[in-house]
């Protein structure tokens, strides 16, 4: 697997697919470090040891429907949600969210600087993925241009692939170097507005390739390398106050968040019209669309929490609009 992610092979789309069956089967272990369970420790052993114990027990006591055909999707399916969310998987779920005492040196763990490192793990490692996958279309554009056989779109495309690395690059020391949150918002849906709205637009890159003229290639190319640049300006602006989900960190009213609460979503639109422009219509606007909303949704949960942080993040509020500079 390491190979094909290294190589290219492995596509987005089914990285993110995995990471979050990883993080469904960890779950219980998850609940119980952020309810500070004081048997913790013992729910994540039995966590780790779940799913070879289980398929050990579906293997000895059931043969017949361990020896699936493998090219049968949906019994493979259904045997690998036994071997590891089967019933030891759903007692540890409800283990983990069994009322009690939490634990104090959980709780102080879960307002370190390290935890806070360690939970954007994921997102790291997802940036770093994304700045690596451009790589070789980047040194191959730098060949053509060396070469002297590059053209127009050759040296837009370079502009825009290394406008997006350069933004995930810093999306990822930003992850490293934040500042810890000093109020977080409450409830699953903010979180989960917050999750699919930053991978959503993944969806657009699982559908054909459309066929546009040489023009509309550049300028699709343009859009994005635009709006990735500015993403990288704005995001340098914010600094340590970045987050996905939404958090109080630091209030930043300077630089471009002098002239709207949410520049880093109005580049970033940018760059989502620039990348639906190159698939097929109408799925990628739909789905270009979605991410707006999304955005639009996010913007209000995470203004909900910087208001609740900072009693005069309401002035500021009442004299910027929301995206873009005068307009909206």
């Amino acid at each position: 697997m390491l190979n094909m992610i290294l190589t290219g092979q492995a596509k987005g789309f089914s990285l993110l697919l995995g990471a979050l069956l990883v993080y469904l089967y960890f779950l219980p272990s998850v609940l119980g470090f952020l309810r500070a369970h004081r048997r913790f420790w013992i729910i994540l052993a039995l966590n780790v040891l779940l799913s070879p114990v289980q398929g050990f027990i579906l293997r000895s006591f059931f043969p017949t429907l361990a020896a699936v055909d493998p090219h049968a999707v949906i019994s493979t399916t259904l045997v690998a949600v036994a071997a590891n969310l089967g019933p030891g998987w759903l007692a540890l779920l409800v283990w983990s969210l069994v009322p009690g005492e939490p634990d104090p040196k959980l709780v102080r763990a879960r307002n370190t600087k390290t935890y806070d490192a360690v939970a954007a793990l994921p997102l790291i490692l997802w940036f770093v993925y994304g700045a690596w996958q451009v790589r070789p279309t980047l040194v191959n554009d730098a060949a053509l241009i060396r070469s002297g056989a590059g053209d127009l779109y050759t040296w837009v495309q370079m502009f825009s692939l290394s406008a997006a690395a350069a933004f995930d690059v810093l999306l990822v020391y930003m992850l490293l170097v934040r500042d810890k949150p000093v109020l977080k918002s409450r409830g699953v849906l903010p979180r989960v507005f917050g999750f699919i709205g930053t991978f959503a637009g993944v969806g657009i890159l699982q559908l054909p390739v459309a066929a546009l003229s040489h023009g509309m290639q550049i300028l699709a190319a343009i859009l994005v390398g635009v709006g990735s640049l500015g993403s990288f300006f704005v995001l340098w602006r914010l600094g340590k106050s970045f987050s996905i989900m939404p958090e109080a960190r630091t209030l930043v009213t300077g630089g471009p968040y002098a002239y709207a609460r949410h520049p880093l979503y109005g580049v970033e639109m940018i760059t989502i019209v620039g990348t639906a422009l190159q698939f097929m219509q109408p799925w990628a606007a739909l789905i270009a669309l979605l991410v707006v909303a999304l955005l639009v949704i996010r913007s209000h949960y995470e203004e909900g929490v910087l208001e609740a942080a900072y009693p005069e993040y309401a002035a500021y509020r009442a004299r910027t609009k929301r995206f873009i500079p005068g307009v909206i």
